[in-house]
């Protein structure tokens, strides 16, 4: 196989692995080990904390137990309860 060719293969694999590591992933409670739903409010709605984090730091969080601060967006999410 050519040098050239490799290293462009190789190149565009990198590519892909931290296109995909950047990917969002919604996260309820910001991490995997909180609780965050509240009581039921005067309309009978849960209130649901959530983060949309990088695939690569939610896996982070996942293996090491630690929370990570760094998320694209974060809000609440309203479920009937």
């Amino acid at each position: 196989m050519n040098k050239r060719l490799l290293l462009i293969l190789v190149g565009i694999g990198i590519v892909l692995v931290i296109g995909v590591l950047a990917l969002p992933v919604k996260q309820t409670c910001g991490h995997p080990s909180y609780t965050c739903a509240t009581a039921p409010d005067a309309q009978g709605y849960v209130h649901y904390y959530y983060e949309e984090k990088p695939l690569g730091v939610s896996l982070i969080e996942n293996l090491t137990g630690a929370n990570i601060s760094f998320h694209y967006t974060s809000g609440t999410d309203l479920e009937k309860g």
